[in-house]
């Protein structure tokens, strides 16, 4: 059993996410849980936005990205919720990274106005199902912007990159596979949630 406060770092893709799960032990992170999670139900798009509304008629369209948003919305909350009962702590938040857009559009036609928006919607439908459940869930969120996990996280242990990634990659051989690429970024993120407060 996990000790709190702990925070799960997040590696979101489209549909589904990486949790890696760290307390603190000793003055020193401790990894305590690892999952991959599913964020949409069986036999629904996990891009809508990008690929199925595209010629779709608007409402049709619109109606699709409401099934998606609500499977992912129900998702989430499912995996939060189960993350936390099994950890057996209240004290749990999550760190990810900061949004692909300001906000989720207020449509599939808004949406599809701008390419930029377009090929980013599908993401943030995703990270808004997370943060809107953990909200609901009174679970707190911390959001770094990609890319900086690391030096955010290696700032919060007083060392320096190269070494938090020594420490990183070195996890694979208690932790056993898969410990790629997502389980170390997500890993850093939790680190650097965690190092507000804790190290």
């Amino acid at each position: 059993m996990a000790r709190a406060p702990v925070v799960a770092g997040v590696a979101e893709h489209l549909g589904w996410a990486i949790f890696v799960c760290v307390s603190v032990r000793d003055g020193a992170p401790e990894v305590v849980d690892r999952r991959r999670v599913e964020l949409i139900g069986p036999g629904l798009p996990k891009h809508p936005y990008e690929h199925e509304t595209i010629g779709m008629n608007t409402a049709e369209a619109e109606k699709l990205v409401q099934e998606v948003r609500e499977s992912a919305a129900h998702y989430a909350e499912r995996a939060l919720s189960r993350l936390r009962s099994d950890l057996g702590t209240t004290s749990l938040s999550i760190a990810l990274r900061t949004p692909p857009l300001p906000r989720l559009p207020n449509s599939v036609v808004e949406a599809h106005a701008s390419s930029y928006v377009t090929v980013r919607a599908d993401g943030m439908l995703y990270h808004d199902a997370l943060c809107t459940s953990a909200a609901t869930l009174g679970i707190d969120v911390a959001t770094f912007p990609r890319g900086e996990e690391r030096q955010r996280a290696a700032k919060a242990m007083a060392t320096t990159v190269e070494r938090l990634d020594q420490f990183l990659s070195g996890l694979r051989a208690s932790l056993g596979p898969p410990w790629q690429q997502d389980q170390q970024t997500a890993t850093a993120r939790a680190i650097a949630a965690l190092g507000r407060r804790r190290f």
